[in-house]
């Protein structure tokens, strides 16, 4: 592990340690108790033992914080990094990007908010085998990298590394079980999009500031109801947003509340107005390059004060439309 953040506490008891210690051995002790702190760790896990040249499949990678510690989402807020994967591939395959779930929020010292996951979280992705592949190498096996970064009262970045090796490509693909069941076990934490939410409509406007640059600052609305009469399941309550970070610019917190929206105009139903809910997010200091379809959010649906999520009904991710002016 890569030590490169330790609390100012620790940095002045080392300098103390090794300014008016007389006793280089008492320093080195210090260090060393430091080093052997590995507070996060991995492990992969696959969905197939052999694969089949050119069919995707799918892998996780499991960072698992120690407890009492935690790990950050990829829109952290104040929080710290998420997690880098890096992939050693052979010539020709390719990996997408990490899937992450659903996280929570957290308020750390000094009431700063971030977003991460306080127990182990597992990174999913699809790795896309080379269509033509070296019939002569009987097992393949790819150096994973993962640098992370965790806190607890103090905030620690580190690396570890695995290999994921699966037998060579045959004419099929060969599961595995054991990397099946995990992967199953964790399918419902991960939000899916909008276009794959059964049962709901989804509407968003971006507003510029008036009497400022538009594309300085600005707000952007995200509205969604049931789509009909449609009111299943009684739950959830409440909904919780998490907006995803832009590169240029600070997106504010907010909190989803009731709303009404328009019905569609081939409803047959007589009334106009449709329940539902709304949040909006106040965005400013953006930068010369920003537009409505760099947005992002985060819906996950809660039973009430209850711990989320609600039993079959996913999160739901919503991305900026670049008309949605």
């Amino acid at each position: 592990m890569n030590l490169k953040s330790v609390s100012k506490m620790t940095l002045l008891l080392l300098v103390f340690t090794a300014l008016f210690s007389s006793s280089a051995p008492a320093q080195d002790s210090i260090l060393d108790e430091l080093e052997e702190q590995d507070p996060c760790s991995i492990d992969i896990f696959s969905s197939v033992k052999q694969f089949q040249a050119g069919v995707p499949f799918q892998v996780g990678v499991l960072v698992k914080p120690l407890p009492g510690w935690h790990g950050y989402w990829h829109s952290s807020r104040d929080g710290g990094d998420a997690p880098e994967v890096i992939w050693s591939l052979p010539k020709g395959w390719k990996v997408s990007e990490p899937d992450y779930p659903v996280p929570t929020r957290m308020v750390e010292d000094g009431n700063l908010i971030s977003i991460g996951y306080k127990k182990p979280f597992l990174l999913r992705f699809s790795i896309t085998p080379a269509i033509k592949v070296d019939e002569d190498q009987p097992t393949i096996s790819i150096p994973v990298k993962v640098i992370w970064q965790v806190c607890e009262k103090t905030c620690i970045y580190g690396q570890s590394e695995s290999k994921l090796s699966i037998s060579g490509g045959g004419d099929r693909a060969q599961m595995d079980a054991g990397g099946r069941t995990i992967l199953a076990n964790w399918r419902d934490r991960y939000p899916i999009p909008a276009a794959k939410a059964r049962g709901f409509r989804f509407e968003q406007q971006w507003i510029p500031d008036q009497g400022s640059d538009r594309i300085r600052k600005g707000t952007w609305v995200v509205r969604w109801s049931r789509k009909g009469t449609d009111r299943r399941p009684a739950v959830p309550l409440q909904w919780i947003a998490f907006p995803h970070a832009i590169q240029e610019g600070a997106i504010s917190e907010a909190r989803v509340v009731r709303a009404t929206l328009k019905r569609d105009r081939d409803s047959d139903v007589e009334n106009v107005s449709l329940p539902g809910w709304e949040v909006r997010f106040e965005l400013e200091d953006l930068g010369s390059g920003f537009h409505p379809g760099l947005l992002g959010v985060t819906l996950v649906p809660t039973p009430g004060k209850a711990l989320g999520p609600v039993p079959g009904m996913p999160a739901i991710t919503i991305e900026g439309s670049p008309r949605s002016e």
